[in-house]
Formats: structure tokens, C-alpha cells, sequence
């Protein structure tokens, strides 16, 4: 889903010293035009891709909390994100077990995997992100929210 810098300029044959200058004035133009529409571009840092996504009210509640009554899952995947950026996208699962401080996490692992978040890897000791993470949380919001409560 989505396309990287580098394709979109390809498909708009924009090349030369300034593309990246005109790319960014084209998102600029872009977002600006299309957020009457309740449309807004975004940027998924897992796989480098820009695209498009509705956002109103009720698709923001809806994205708040993909887990619904699962707040294991919630607290599991997020470890995992931490853990992989952490270690350059791959997690160890022990790790993931201290962190969390739990047992056993092969459950929540099979459910975040089922639901497309995470790769158990062949292994099964390491697990690693997958770019639906990047599409469904703005994960450069979510960062910069956390870091904000941190610094108070």
C-alpha cells in the first residue's frame, strides 16, 4: 500500500538537483487540497511508504485501540515495537518476556501475528514488525507523544 519517495517521483518524472524540494512542495500542495475531504497523507517509516488515509472522529477512535478487550495485546505489540527499534527491527522473544514480565507470551505472539503485526520468525525465538504497523498507528506521533510526557 502506498508508494516511496523515490516512485512517486519516478511516475511524476520529476528528477534533477531540486526533486527533492519539489516533492515536498507537492505533499505540501497536496494535503492541502485534499484535507477538506477528510483525506490526509501520511508516511509509514517501517517501509518507507507514503499514502492516503480517511480520518474523521469515529476512524480515530477506532484506530486508538485495534485490541478492543485485548489490553495484553496492546501492552505485548508495544513492547515489540519498542524492542525492535531498539535492535534494528528484530526482537528477541526472551527480551520481550522480561520486559513485559510475564511467563509465557506465546499467546499474545500467535494473536499479534494472526492479526498481521508481527512475524514469529523461523526460529522461534525472534520476532520482527511488519509494515501494517505503520499503516493503522502514526508511530512518529506516537513517539513524540510519549517523549512529551516523559519531559514533564
Amino acid at each position: 500500500m502506498g508508494s516511496t519517495k523515490e516512485e512517486i517521483l519516478e511516475k511524476l518524472q520529476i528528477s534533477g538537483r531540486e526533486k527533492g524540494f519539489i516533492f515536498k512542495k507537492l505533499l505540501i500542495e497536496l494535503s492541502r487540497y485534499i484535507s477538506p475531504l477528510g483525506l490526509e497523507i501520511q508516511y509509514n517509516p517501517l517501509n518507507t511508504h507514503w499514502f492516503l488515509t480517511f480520518k474523521s472522529g469515529m476512524s480515530d477512535l477506532i484506530l486508538a485501540n485495534p485490541f478492543q478487550d485485548k489490553p495484553r495485546l496492546a501492552a505485548t505489540l508495544f513492547c515489540a515495537i519498542i524492542l525492535c527499534l531498539k535492535s534494528n527491527g528484530i526482537a528477541k522473544i526472551e527480551e520481550l518476556k522480561r520486559l513485559r514480565n510475564k511467563k509465557d507470551i506465546r499467546e499474545d505472539l500467535k494473536d499479534l501475528e494472526k492479526l498481521g503485526f508481527i512475524k514469529i520468525l523461523k526460529n522461534h525465538n525472534e520476532i520482527n514488525l511488519t509494515p501494517l504497523i505503520g499503516y493503522l498507528l502514526n508511530i512518529s506521533k506516537l513517539f513524540m507523544k510519549l517523549s512529551l510526557k516523559l519531559n514533564v
